[in-house]
């Protein structure tokens, strides 16, 4: 339903029209709100949807102590596959935002900006994130912020990679690293346990991407992207678009957590969501593998030998 309203339907056009030869629609807009590889659609509804999740299933066994401290840490063994999966999703994403484009033939100048700004975004994301955990969290050079970083940045000009210009990009995704890292803290003082912090990454980071595509439109860009018929009317809508992307914003917000909300509700509710004590300490791997072929670990859930991470 979002991704319909959003490439589509009423949040696309900017309502329905109000009459025939108008040039607004319901809404007052005259062009619906911009959300060219998914910031919206694809994003805010996975770290929305996320969100609920993890309020309703509720913290992991031992991640939280009792003083409150966020007791995690990835085992230094994981850091390499982390940084790898990382690369790999940002590698993935020329495809995922440039390739929106859909065809390169009169398109290659496009989606050779967007791919442009999406390198820009990503580094700016990432140098941002790295550098505030550095001087106000953890005082060190942090391996999975700094991953972290980066997909805040990639979420946050996903929106708006064809409509901006690479200044803006690069401060798209600086903005972007600073929201991520905020609402990441912020959900561990809520012991809220987010294990990929995706509601931070993509959602916190999403809504930015779709508002920030408002504020920072470029006119030449956003009509070679095909979204207005040239600069006059794009400098003639750039203070609604910022009201479109506001409320294109909001409508997918309120509709991704009405519906995750209810649907991990009642799998909550029929028992369905979550593991048994006994089996959360012990390795969900040991369901579906024999226990022979697997090293035998215990957790104790209230022992303090995790190392607590500064919240």
């Amino acid at each position: 339903v979002s991704t319909q309203s959003t490439w589509g339907g009423w949040l696309y056009t900017g309502g329905c029209p109000a009459g025939e030869g108008a040039p607004t629609h319901t809404l007052g807009f005259a062009n619906g709100m911009i959300d060219f590889a998914g910031s919206g659609v694809v994003h805010m509804v996975g770290g929305f949807s996320g969100l609920c999740g993890a309020v309703i299933v509720g913290p992991r066994l031992g991640r939280f102590g009792s003083d409150g401290a966020y007791r995690y840490r990835p085992n230094e063994s994981q850091l390499p596959l982390i940084v790898l999966g990382t690369f790999l999703l940002w590698f993935g994403w020329y495809g995922f935002n440039a390739g929106s484009t859909s065809v390169i033939v009169g398109q290659g100048l496009n989606a050779a900006r967007v791919a442009m700004c999406t390198t820009l975004s990503a580094a700016g994301g990432g140098l941002t994130v790295a550098i505030v955990n550095k001087l106000l969290f953890d005082k060190t050079w942090a391996i999975v912020p700094l991953c972290n970083g980066l997909l805040s940045g990639l979420v946050s000009i996903t929106a708006g990679c064809s409509t901006v210009g690479g200044g803006y990009a690069l401060l798209i995704g600086c903005i972007g690293g600073v929201f991520y890292i905020m609402s990441s803290k912020l959900l561990i003082k809520l012991k809220i346990d987010d294990p990929l912090d995706a509601f931070p990454v993509h959602g916190v980071c999403g809504m930015w991407g779709v508002v920030a595509t408002g504020i920072f439109l470029c006119y030449d860009e956003a009509v070679m992207a095909g979204y207005f018929p040239d600069v006059d009317a794009a400098a003639a809508a750039h203070g609604t678009q910022v009201g479109a992307q506001f409320i294109g914003a909001l409508a997918i917000a309120f509709w991704t957590l009405a519906n995750a909300a209810g649907v991990f509700y009642l799998i909550h509710w029929l028992g369905h969501l979550r593991l048994s004590e006994e089996v959360e300490k012990t390795g969900l791997a040991g369901m579906h593998t024999s226990t022979k072929m697997l090293p035998q670990i215990s957790m104790n859930a209230n022992s303090n030998n995790l190392p607590e991470v500064s919240a």
